[in-house]
This record gives C-alpha cells, sequence and structure tokens, in this order.
C-alpha cells in the first residue's frame, strides 16, 4: 500500500513538474515573439479649422498655423508632408515668430480646411507646437518638453478677410501625436500637443492662443 501511495506521489509530482516545464516554454515563446517585435514611432499632424466657410476674401487671405518641431526648433513636418486642401496653397513660412504652416486662398472665398496626415518615421523625441511665445513659470522649452504636461502660448495668424457684419467664430483644433514606437518590450513615450481654441472673424494678424502639452509614458510592454 506505502509503495502505490509513493507511486501516485512521484505521478503527480511528474505530472506538475511536466505542467510547469509546459507552461514556463509557452512564456518563453510568447516573451520571444514579443521581444523582436518593433513598431515605428508615429508622426502624425489633424488640423481642423472651421467658421471659414462664406467668410469673404479681400483678394487673397492667408492663415496661419503652428508646426511641430522638437525642443531645438527644428521642424518635424515639412511641405510635402501637408496636403493641399481645397481651395487653398499650403507651405511652411518665416514668421516674425518662426516658422509656420501658411494656407493661402486660391480662390475669391474661403472653405474650411481639414488634413488628416501621418507617417512612420525613425527619431523619436519630445516636440511641441511651434512658435513658443511662453512657457510657464519660465521654464526652458526643454525642461517643459521633458515633463508630464501643461500649457503654453503659441500663435495663429489671419489676414484677408472682409470682416463680416455679425461676428462670427472661427476654430482652431489641431492635435500633433508623435513617438509609441516600441522596440524589445519597451514603448516609448507619447508626446501630444494641440490647440483647441476659437477666436473672432473679425480679428486680424498675429494673435495669442494657448496650446495644450501632454505626455503618455511609456514602459516595459507584455
Amino acid at each position: 500500500m506505502d509503495g502505490q501511495r509513493t507511486n501516485t506521489k512521484k505521478t503527480v509530482l511528474n505530472l506538475l513538474i511536466a505542467v510547469a516545464i509546459l507552461a514556463v516554454v509557452v512564456f518563453l515563446l510568447f516573451l520571444a515573439v514579443g521581444f523582436v517585435e518593433t513598431a515605428m514611432p508615429g508622426n502624425s499632424y489633424v488640423i481642423e479649422i472651421t467658421g471659414l466657410s462664406g467668410l469673404v476674401v479681400n483678394g487673397t487671405a492667408t492663415v496661419m498655423i503652428p508646426v511641430p518641431a522638437n525642443a531645438e526648433g527644428e521642424l518635424v513636418i515639412f511641405e510635402t508632408f501637408v496636403r493641399q486642401p481645397a481651395g487653398w496653397r499650403a507651405g511652411i513660412r518665416e514668421t516674425q515668430y518662426g516658422k509656420m504652416l501658411a494656407f493661402t486662398t486660391t480662390e475669391g472665398y474661403a472653405q474650411d480646411i481639414f488634413i488628416p496626415t501621418g507617417e512612420f518615421e525613425k527619431r523619436e523625441e519630445p516636440r511641441l507646437l511651434f512658435p513658443v511665445l511662453a512657457m510657464p513659470d519660465n521654464a526652458s522649452v526643454t525642461e517643459f518638453t521633458w515633463g508630464s504636461g501643461g500649457t503654453y502660448t503659441t500663435v495663429v495668424f489671419l489676414d484677408g478677410f472682409v470682416p463680416p457684419e455679425n461676428a462670427t467664430s472661427i476654430s482652431f483644433d489641431l492635435e500633433y501625436q508623435g513617438g509609441g514606437g516600441m522596440k524589445h518590450l519597451i514603448k516609448e513615450n507619447v508626446w501630444t500637443a494641440t490647440v483647441n481654441t476659437a477666436v473672432s472673424s473679425t480679428e486680424s494678424g498675429f494673435i495669442r492662443v494657448p496650446a495644450g502639452y501632454h505626455v503618455i509614458a511609456g514602459g516595459i510592454y507584455l
């Protein structure tokens, strides 16, 4: 009887060891797949400007918005990256505050602008929507971009519109998102910069507006 119990215990023990080994092998297989899996960082800028349709253009009208750049101010979006929206000609323009993305009318009237853009890239670094006119607590751009987020001041530009009799709003909804790549089970940070504001259609010239910044921290991805 004792011999039979001993054999039964050995059988159960061997079975548990086999199950444990199988579980470890399966886990290592999944781990190996995840370890070699890579994902390129993204680079997208969604531009939506509404309230332009119906405005009368005085010859040629221009709208300028911030552009994504790294902490050193190097642009990460270029003219070839931006599609030409209907009724507008788009391009990077140098201003008194630095480079901005400019839209110039090609017709005698204005249309709302909607451009979703996106691509993969090799670089992965903190980015903001530039120009940067003011930072909270007088922080440097580098210090600010390495934080978890906050609000700073940027600028938009309007010119060439005939002021309507009844003022309306022009809404700027801009969102840049970069990062999020993954290599060897390590997922990188995701940096998001936004402008969500409305200005009066009677405004002209450079207009200071708030911009938001948010960081989603990366880490080990299992």
